[in-house]
């Protein structure tokens, strides 16, 4: 991203839902909502067939009380919706994709497709298989409105007010604790979720893609602790996203470049989604080519045709799990 216009602070105009909070944007919003690693495994999950709770808890090795609690959030957030039925001559409740938690398909594919490209594994994620196309193939992210590629180089970044409310972001949303995360191979995406299942590492990856890099700037910019930014920094030079500078600075390596996709995809849910409860745009990114927002769009490399919500085929023996 080359450019950052920085506008005036916007006032809240209307009322969030129970994770965004007042003072808050739509960006700021969102990273409390879906920045959460086991919001975006039980959302994972959902899309290939997880509908009840033994069903999460049984394939993510979740705790009762976390499972319990991110179900009853997601619900909150209107990520899910519930169903009763009945089982054993018990009433019982199941847990439906909305519209709103259906449209993170591409933020999952997303951070699918970087983990696989850039993470070693030792046992290797599914291919992405184009049902349209039947075949294996990766995604390249362009502009829905002109169609092009766009990468972080083609952009513009417009902020206005403070993404991270200034303290807002800490007090709205308080740490969540991680846990033990599972040891199945399709849910241990121990890479992409330092960048996207953890509320500052998203925020400073964020940071990072409009040109942050120095210590001194990024406490200017965020509202983050001392302590809390030289980890998330000092782990995302361990990854391989961050490299050091000769001038105590921090340079997005191609990996962490790599990593424009997940953010526009975050970006793009926040300002389609979280406007709608009236949060206002506090971060937008433009198409230079074409001079409009950016709508993501994902192609695939394999024939050049969109991938769909429904268009990836899941993983073998994955479906209905």
């Amino acid at each position: 991203m080359n450019g950052i216009v920085v506008g005036a602070d916007q006032r809240e105009t209307g009322a969030g839902r129970s994770s965004g909070g007042a003072g808050l944007g739509t960006v700021g919003r969102t990273l409390g909502v879906l920045a959460d690693t086991w919001t975006l495994l039980i959302l994972q999950r959902a899309f290939l067939g997880v509908s009840r709770y033994a069903g999460w808890r049984e394939t993510l090795n979740i705790s009762d009380a976390t499972l319990t609690a991110r179900l009853r959030s997601m619900t909150d957030d209107g990520l899910l919706r519930t169903r009763p039925y009945r089982e054993g001559g018990r009433a019982r409740l199941e847990y439906r994709l909305t519209e709103r938690g259906l449209d993170t398909w591409r933020l999952l594919l997303a951070t699918w497709a970087w983990e696989r490209a850039w993470v070693p594994r030792e046992v290797p994620l599914p291919d992405i298989v184009h049902r349209e196309c039947g075949r294996s193939s990766d995604i390249v992210l362009c502009c829905a409105h002109c169609g092009e590629p766009v990468g972080p180089q083609d952009t513009a970044v417009s902020i206005s007010g403070a993404v991270a409310g200034r303290g807002g972001l800490a007090r709205v949303h308080p740490r969540r604790t991680r846990g033990r995360l599972p040891d199945d191979p399709l849910s241990l995406l121990p890479g992409a979720m330092e960048i996207i299942g953890d509320r500052w590492g998203a925020t400073v990856l964020g940071a990072c893609l409009v040109g942050v890099r120095t210590f001194t700037d990024f406490e200017a910019h965020l509202s983050i602790s001392p302590e809390v930014l030289a980890d998330r920094l000092r782990r995302f030079v361990e990854l391989g996203i961050l490299v050091r500078t000769g001038d105590h600075g921090y340079r997005l390596t191609e990996k962490g470049r790599a990593g424009f996709q997940i953010h526009a995809c975050l970006v793009d849910w926040a300002n389609r989604w979280q406007a709608v409860d009236g949060a206002p745009v506090d971060l937008d990114i433009s198409h230079r080519a074409c001079g409009r927002s950016l709508r993501v769009r994902l192609d695939c490399v394999a024939c050049g045709a969109p991938f769909g919500r429904g268009s990836v085929e899941p993983p073998p023996g994955t479906a209905g799990a």
